[in-house]
C-alpha cells in the first residue's frame, strides 16, 4: 500500500490537535511499557477524549503523540500483533489470515500453529503409551523482539500477545493468548444444561446442550463435563467428569457438587475458577482444566452455562507460558485466570445462549482478571531498574464485535431495547481502559516510555459477502451439482478440474494453481492475467441492495509482501468496504445461495475489511518522527530504546 493512498483514503487524524507532535523527546532510561489494547479505535477514542472522557489517554497524548497506526493487509489480530511482534510485513513471518489452506486437500488449517502426533507409541492392553511425546509448533516465523531483548539481559515480560502459542523458546517471561485452545483442543466449546425442551433441542455445535432433568427431590444428578479425548486408550474415548445440582427455588440459588467440591451460585451469578481433574490412566496420570459456572435461570426455567474447559494456569497440562512455572506464578500470587484463546464467550451470545446482559457480566469477569494480573505486573515492573512490560487487554475487541449494533441504528440487527439499556456499554469499555493507563501515569516515573496501541480499528458489520458463492456466479468456481443451496461445501462438491479460483479464510482468495495445488489447472503464465481480471471485477462488485461498492481493495498478494513465506500467502487478500464482510461460511469454504446477505447476529462490529477502512490507534509519552506510522514500526522504536540496532529482518523504520 503507498503511503499517499493510505493518506487519501483515511483522511487526516486530529489536524487541528494541539497534541500532535512529531519530533524526537526519547527518555534514555532503560525502562519501557507498551499497552496493546486489542481494537481500539483511534477515531472513538477521539470522540471520546472531545468528550472529556478518556483524561488519561488525553494527557498522554499532550506529552507526546497521538495518530492513526497504519495496520497489516489484512487488519486481523493475529496477522497484526505478528508484525509488532517481529517488525515485519506478512511475507516474513508467515501468517495471513486465522485461516489457511492445505492446498493438498484444499482444506481449511489453523494458521497459528499445528499439531504433530507422537510416532513412537507402544499398546499395552488398552493402552497406547507414547514414548516420545507429540508436539504443537508455533507457525509464526521470524524473531520475536524479546529475544533481542534477551540477548542484551533485559528482562521482557510479554503477557499474551496473540499469535504466541505455544509460546516460542524464550528466558523471557511470557503467557500465550489468543491462539491457546481450551483442553479439549478447540476454541471455545461451552456447555449449556437447561429445562427448556425447545432449548435443548437446538444445534449450536461443537458446544454441548444437554436437557437438564430434575428430580423430584429438585437435584439434577447427571451432569457432566466433557474434556479431552484420551488418547492413551486405543478407543481415544473422551474424559468426562460427573457432577450433581441441588436447586432451592425460594433463594434462587444452586449448589454444584464436583470432584469433592461445593460451589453455592445465585441466579445471575457467575463463579469463580473451579479446577478439575480429568484422569487419563486410573491413579497414574492426569491432567487438570478448569471451568466456571454461571446460574442464568433459575424458576420457570433452569438454565446452567459451563465456560469451556481451560488450562488450569496452575497446573498447565500443555505449554502456555516460558518459563514453564510462569503461569503457575500468576496463578499462585493471582488466583486461577482464563486462558484459552479469546475469552470473551461471544458463541453464547450468538448463539442466544447468553442475554447481552449475560456477556457484559462475563466479558466484564475477563478485564478484571487482566486488571488483577496487570497491577501484580506493574508492581513488578515498578521495582525494576530496567525491564520491558507488554501487558495485552482482548476486552475492547470483543465487546465491540458484539456490541456494534447498539450504537448502530443502521444496521439489520439493531435492536431499540437493547440499545435503551446497553447504549453506553461500548463507551465504558474505552473509558475502563482509560483508568488502566491512570494507574500506569500516575505511578510511572515521567521519563519512562509509554505506548498504548492497538492492532486495528473497527467499523459496523452490516452485510456479509459469499465470495464462493461470488466465484461460482462468475464462472471461477465450478461445482459438481446444478442447483445451489446454503452450506454446500466446495471440500465435496467442487469440481477441481474445472475450477480456476476458491476462497478459504476471512480474507484470503486462492487460484487453483497447477503444481500447486492438489488438481490445479491454472498455469504459472496464466496466474497473473487471472489475478488482475478477478482483482478488476472484484473491485467494481456493487451491493445489489444499495449500490454500493462492497470491495475497496482486493490486494495481490505478491505485490505487497515479502518472499521468505510468500508461498502460504492467499493470492487475493480482499479489502472489503466498511459495512461488509466475509460471510464465515465463506471462510471455511462453503456456499450460500445469494452472495450478500444481511448480517443478523449480535457479531456486528468488525475489522477484517480493507486495512485503510479500520487503522490501529497509536498514542506515547514521547514524539515521532511519522505522522502515519505502521505497526511494523514499533518493533525497531522499542531496540533502539534499548540501544539495539535494527536487525535486517525488520523492515519497520525506527519512530525515534
Amino acid at each position: 500500500m503507498k503511503r499517499r493512498e493510505f493518506i487519501k483514503d483515511t483522511g487526516i487524524l486530529l489536524a487541528a490537535s494541539p497534541f500532535m507532535n512529531f519530533a524526537s523527546n526519547f527518555s534514555s532510561t532503560k525502562k519501557m511499557i507498551v499497552l496493546g489494547m486489542d481494537g481500539m479505535d483511534p477515531l472513538i477514542v477521539y470522540d471520546l477524549m472531545k468528550k472529556g472522557e478518556l483524561p488519561n489517554l488525553r494527557k498522554l497524548a499532550e506529552m507526546g503523540s497521538f495518530t492513526k497506526l497504519r495496520t497489516t493487509i489484512p487488519p486481523q489480530s493475529p496477522v497484526a500483533w505478528s508484525s509488532f511482534v517481529t517488525g515485519a510485513d506478512p511475507g516474513v513471518y508467515g501468517i495471513y489470515d486465522f485461516i489457511h489452506r492445505d492446498p493438498s486437500n484444499y482444506f481449511p488449517i489453523f494458521s497459528q500453529c499445528e499439531t504433530i502426533p507422537s510416532e513412537w507409541i507402544v499398546k499395552i492392553g488398552k493402552y497406547k503409551i507414547p514414548l516420545k511425546s507429540g508436539e504443537v509448533v508455533l507457525k509464526r516465523e521470524g524473531t520475536a523482539f524479546w529475544d533481542y531483548l534477551e540477548n542484551r539481559d533485559i528482562e521482557a515480560t510479554i503477557f499474551k500477545v496473540p499469535g504466541n502459542y505455544p509460546p516460542s523458546k524464550s528466558g523471557q517471561r511470557t503467557i500465550s493468548g489468543m491462539g491457546t485452545p481450551d483442553i479439549t483442543g478447540g476454541y471455545g466449546m461451552y456447555t449449556l444444561y437447561t429445562t427448556d425442551e425447545e432449548e435443548a433441542q437446538k444445534d449450536i455445535s461443537p458446544s454441548h446442550l444437554y436437557y437438564a432433568y430434575i428430580n423430584e427431590h429438585d437435584v439434577m444428578e447427571d451432569g457432566i463435563i466433557e474434556g479431552p479425548a484420551n488418547d492413551l486408550i486405543k478407543e481415544e474415548e473422551n474424559i468426562s467428569v460427573p457432577f450433581k445440582v441441588y436447586l432451592d427455588y425460594k433463594h434462587k440459588t444452586a449448589r454444584i457438587d464436583i470432584q469433592g467440591k461445593e460451589i453455592l451460585i445465585s441466579e445471575k451469578e457467575y463463579s469463580d475458577w473451579v479446577e478439575i481433574k480429568f484422569p487419563l490412566i486410573e491413579s497414574l496420570k492426569s491432567i487438570y482444566g478448569m471451568v466456571k459456572f454461571y446460574l442464568l435461570e433459575i424458576g420457570k426455567r433452569f438454565r446452567l452455562y459451563i465456560s469451556p474447559v481451560h488450562v488450569s494456569p496452575a497446573h498447565p497440562a500443555m505449554a502456555i507460558s516460558t518459563p514453564s512455572h510462569y503461569s503457575k506464578e500468576l496463578a499462585e500470587k493471582n488466583g486461577l485466570f482464563h486462558t484459552i484463546s479469546l475469552p470473551a464467550d461471544t458463541k453464547a451470545l450468538s448463539q442466544q445462549t447468553f442475554s447481552m446482559e449475560n456477556f457484559l457480566t462475563q466479558n466484564g469477569s475477563v478485564f478484571k482478571e487482566s486488571e488483577k494480573i496487570f497491577d501484580y505486573e506493574f508492581q513488578r515492573f515498578l521495582d525494576k531498574k530496567k525491564g520491558f512490560l507488554f501487558f495485552y487487554f482482548s476486552e475492547l475487541d470483543q465487546g465491540q464485535h458484539m456490541m456494534w449494533a447498539l450504537n448502530d441504528k443502521q444496521h439489520p440487527y439493531f435492536h431499540a431495547k437493547e440499545s435503551k439499556k446497553f447504549w453506553s456499554e461500548r463507551d465504558e469499555l474505552y473509558r475502563k481502559h482509560d483508568r488502566i493507563l491512570g494507574k500506569v501515569l500516575k505511578k510511572l516515573p515521567k521519563d519512562v516510555p509509554i505506548i498504548v496501541m492497538s492492532d486495528h480499528g473497527f467499523a459496523p458489520f452490516r452485510r456479509k459477502v459469499n465470495i464462493n458463492t461470488w466465484l461460482y456466479k462468475e464462472g471461477y468456481l465450478k461445482l459438481g451439482i446444478n442447483d445451489l443451496s446454503d452450506d454446500i461445501s466446495i471440500l465435496e462438491y467442487a469440481d477441481w478440474s474445472r475450477t480456476k479460483s476458491y476462497a478459504i479464510g476471512l480474507n484470503g482468495l486462492y487460484i487453483n494453481l497447477k503444481g500447486r495445488e492438489r488438481e490445479g489447472i491454472v498455469t504459472k503464465t496464466e496466474k497473473r492475467k487471472l489475478l488482475e481480471e478477478i482483482k478488476s471485477k472484484l473491485e467494481m462488485l456493487r451491493d445489489p441492495l444499495n449500490g454500493k461498492k462492497v470491495i475497496s481493495n482486493a490486494y495481490i498478494s505478491e505485490d505487497h509482501f515479502s518472499k521468505d513465506f510468500l508461498d502460504r500467502a492467499p493470492d487475493i487478500i480482499i479489502g472489503y468496504n466498511r459495512e461488509y464482510r466475509s460471510d464465515d461460511s465463506s471462510a471455511i469454504g462453503n456456499l450460500v445461495s445469494d452472495s450478500i446477505n444481511d448480517n443478523l447476529n449480535w457479531w456486528s462490529g468488525d475489522h477484517c475489511i480493507d486495512p485503510v477502512k479500520v487503522p490501529a490507534t497509536f498514542i506515547s509519552n514521547f514524539k515521532i518522527n511519522k505522522k502515519f506510522p505502521a505497526i511494523k514500526d514499533i518493533t525497531p522504536t522499542i531496540l533502539r530504546h534499548f540501544g539495539i540496532k535494527t536487525p535486517p529482518s525488520i523492515s519497520g523504520k525506527s519512530l525515534i
